[in-house]
């Protein structure tokens, strides 16, 4: 017995006195060029340190070893730009970044004999590079006449992750109807733009004060965090197991609505509410892993609370198919990702300056009209003047 209960005490020690990673560094947004400090902190407790690694997409670029002379050694990879007089057994400096530099970069402690103890993590990386400009827009003219057809196209600068471009008239979003689908151009560095065109015609609407300002905007953001949260359509309804990968599933989307049981003709109905916020997340339904269709959404407006809070509402409706069902039943996925903007361009143009003109454009028989009816005023006017000579005249 007395064996038995020093051998659980023994196990019992080494367990609570063992090599334990206590932190790992690793931004996980970059600006290209910014200069990178990662980091890897470990507690060896009472044994002796063998090694540090670090690896970028499952390559080694560096390691310590305490028993070499010097210690730090760097390998040569595409995007690793390692300091080695400011690396050690903790800390890596890279002394620049640039678009290869994004990926996974993991760091592995191992410890002396007789242990022998690895562990290691991994955390992404990712690089942004911010457009060199503003959007440039093709297709406009100083002047419109009233009904003409405005057909304008914005393009961004190359730029990572891509822009996303947005129009508005005198500082109102333009409606979605008047937009073409958003194009991405890709080059050979691994930059992208877009193009989005608008096309409408020309109303008074359009115009303030004489004036139709016309701005594009890029906005450049970062998914901050993503959430899900999937459902399983069989012969019930039922949530399925959590992934493990999503640490607070609180912070996650919420599915709501359906039914117990579900057949081959019948209407999915269900909702999907994002956790509250101070940004909106967007929001994604997925269908056996493929993206919904356009005419299954259900876009409701954003629910606000105190404090300026906001959780965002998606609905999906469909009927069902017996092409819908897999082996595992019908699997339903809503995704809910908040961004934060890194970067915003803008340019705008003026149509139709007062300082050119009194006003916007009109069509020549409109403008002969509005003469005419001037005229008509000037000679009522010389007639009572005439009536009036006569009366004093009689007078």
């Amino acid at each position: 017995m007395f064996t038995f209960l020093l051998l659980i005490n023994t196990l019992f020690v080494q367990a609570v006195l063992c090599l334990k990673l206590t932190e790992l560094d690793v931004p996980s947004v970059v600006k290209q060029g910014a200069p990178v400090w990662l980091y890897c902190g470990y507690d060896l407790e009472e044994d002796e340190l063998y090694s540090v690694k670090w690896y970028k997409n499952h390559v080694e670029f560096y390691r310590y070893l305490p028993s070499d002379e010097p210690p730090g050694q760097k390998y040569d990879l595409l995007g690793v730009h390692i300091n080695l007089s400011k690396s050690n057994q903790t800390h890596v400096y890279l002394e620049k970044t640039d678009v290869n530099s994004e990926g996974s970069y993991g760091c592995e402690v191992s410890t002396e004999a007789p242990s022998y103890r690895t562990v290691k993590a991994d955390k992404d990386m990712n690089v942004y590079v911010l457009p060199e400009g503003k959007p440039i827009i093709d297709g406009i003219d100083r002047m419109y006449d009233i009904g003409e057809y405005v057909n304008l196209t914005c393009k961004s600068r190359p730029s990572k992750p891509v822009a996303v471009l947005s129009w508005s008239i005198n500082g109102q979003p333009v409606d979605e109807r008047f937009l073409t689908p958003m194009q991405i151009e890709r080059y050979v560095d691994g930059l992208e733009s877009a193009v989005l065109s608008l096309q409408f015609h020309v109303t008074l609407n359009n115009f303030n004060q004489g004036v139709m300002k016309v701005r594009c905007t890029a906005t450049i953001s970062q998914d901050y965090y993503s959430h899900s949260e999937e459902t399983v359509i069989g012969e019930r309804l039922k949530t399925a197991t959590p992934d493990p990968s999503i640490v607070n599933n609180e912070a996650g989307p919420k599915i709501s609505g359906g039914q117990t049981r579900y057949r081959v003709g019948d209407v999915v109905d269900v909702n999907c509410t994002s956790a509250i916020d101070v940004r909106p997340a967007e929001l994604q339904w997925f269908i056996n892993e493929k993206k919904a269709r356009p005419g299954y959404i259900i876009k409701y407006p954003n629910i606000n609370y105190l404090g300026s809070m906001v959780a965002s509402v998606l609905g999906l409706k469909f009927r069902v198919r017996q092409e819908h069902f897999l082996s595992d039943g019908l699997r339903l996925k809503c995704t809910a990702t908040v961004s934060r903007i890194i970067g915003t361009s803008s340019k705008e143009l003026t149509v139709g300056n007062l300082r050119h003109s009194s006003g916007p454009h009109v069509s020549e028989n409109s403008g002969s009209a509005l003469n005419k009816g001037s005229s008509c005023y000037v000679q009522v006017w010389l007639f009572w003047c005439f009536v009036a000579i006569l009366c004093s005249i009689t007078d």
